[in-house]
């Protein structure tokens, strides 16, 4: 009898380990499937990423550049109001005076980054710096928008107020073929001694440097971004 009650214990505790060992193996092989899962879906996330953040990187540069004429042209305006005693040509002032790179402001694709974080998929990028770059990026975006919005108000109102008071806008544009001028005469010369236009182009030469700053440092982010995606990537 003891015999048979040690069989069956022995039966018993082989089934128990039997079964353990089968409930081990079924969650590691799930554990394993689930990897391999998420895996694919974090080259998926990081590949979208790097094609939104590939394109932000071409936007970012092209903005850069009209900002960066712009502002140019803020300090030779600046320039020639030091100067406007010794010049004659109003051709040299008209050409300063067309300033419109400045209004162009940067709005990034945000599409697969804001899907990251709605679905939750951003948790499988494993990376803390890249993940805090990320997290934090629209942010630093929405930053500089006051910057460009200073520029562009301050722009309409007073600066380009003022100088279509001594100015004809058909004067400052490109003339169309058949556009044979206005019959009334711009005042270039007035409008660079005026005091008040030299307080307005400096004023737009200020907020100007202010946004391209802050360009600046979106761009260094985006970089970061990027090689830190392709790193993510290899692993």
């Amino acid at each position: 009898m003891e015999n048979k009650t040690g069989k069956y214990f022995k039966y018993a505790i082989g089934e128990i380990i039997l079964v353990v060992i089968g409930i081990l193996i079924a969650i590691q092989l799930n554990e394993w499937r689930n990897d391999i899962v998420n895996t694919k879906q974090k080259q998926k996330v990081l590949v979208a990423l790097k094609l939104d953040f590939e394109e932000n990187l071409l936007q970012l540069d092209g903005k850069l550049e009209n900002q960066e004429k712009s502002f140019w042209k803020f300090r030779k305006t600046r320039d020639l109001i030091d100067s406007i005693n010794y010049i004659t040509d109003n051709t040299v002032l008209k050409e300063n005076l067309g300033h419109g790179g400045y209004s162009d402001s940067f709005n990034p694709f945000n599409g697969a980054l804001r899907s990251a974080m709605s679905s939750g998929d951003i948790h499988l990028v494993k990376g803390e710096r890249l993940t805090k770059l990320l997290f934090t990026w629209e942010d630093l975006v929405i930053d500089s928008y006051e910057e460009i919005e200073l520029l562009v108000s301050y722009g309409s109102d007073p600066y380009y107020r003022l100088i279509h008071s001594y100015t004809q806008a058909r004067d400052l544009g490109k003339k169309l073929p058949d556009d044979k001028g206005s019959k009334h005469s711009s005042n270039f010369v007035g409008l660079f001694k005026d005091p008040l236009f030299e307080n307005y182009t400096q004023q737009m030469f200020y907020y100007s440097f202010n946004y391209i700053k802050e360009l600046k440092k979106i761009r260094i982010n985006n970089l970061e971004i990027l090689k830190l995606i392709e790193q993510e990537l290899k692993k």
